[in-house]
């Protein structure tokens, strides 16, 4: 069973696979993605998020002429209790380019780990196994598949 080992009482960056895992319930990683969403929002831990997230969430839905469902989704999550949407600023974007130099992340990647370091995040949740290169002693890079369970 995939888990994620969170301490509760702590801020984590999230990517946009975890949106996508919960609302598309992925058949293998939904329970997972409904518990972390539960405990975000019943306050047991605080998330952040690049506003990027909306940019990658929401293309299925507008491409299908979804409207009103994408609608749905941007008010669920700007409302979402716990949960923090920053806006990529310039600050966060020169980070981002940093990180994309030093580590190699591809500039979506990038963005989402510079908003997460931003804020002062302690970790970050994802499923990309190459984001644990910007792992340190303070910020720990969370995965969604358990990669000791292979």
């Amino acid at each position: 069973m995939e888990r994620l080992d969170l301490s509760k009482n702590h801020f984590y960056g999230l990517d946009t696979v975890t949106f996508i895992y919960f609302l598309e319930k992925h058949p293998d990683y939904y329970p997972v993605a409904k518990k972390l969403f539960r405990q975000i929002e019943d306050g047991e831990i605080s998330a952040v998020c690049s506003a990027l997230v909306f940019a990658e969430l929401l293309v299925p839905a507008y491409r299908a002429g979804m409207v009103a469902p994408a609608k749905q989704v941007i008010h669920v999550l700007t409302n979402f209790p716990h949960l923090t949407i920053v806006p990529v600023t310039t600050k966060i974007s020169i980070f981002a380019a940093e990180l994309r130099a030093t580590h190699g992340l591809r500039t979506p990647d990038a963005i989402h780990v510079a908003t997460a370091l931003q804020a002062h995040a302690g970790g970050f949740i994802t499923n990309d196994k190459d984001l644990k290169k910007v792992e340190n002693t303070v910020f720990k890079v969370h995965l969604f598949k358990d990669e000791t369970a292979d």
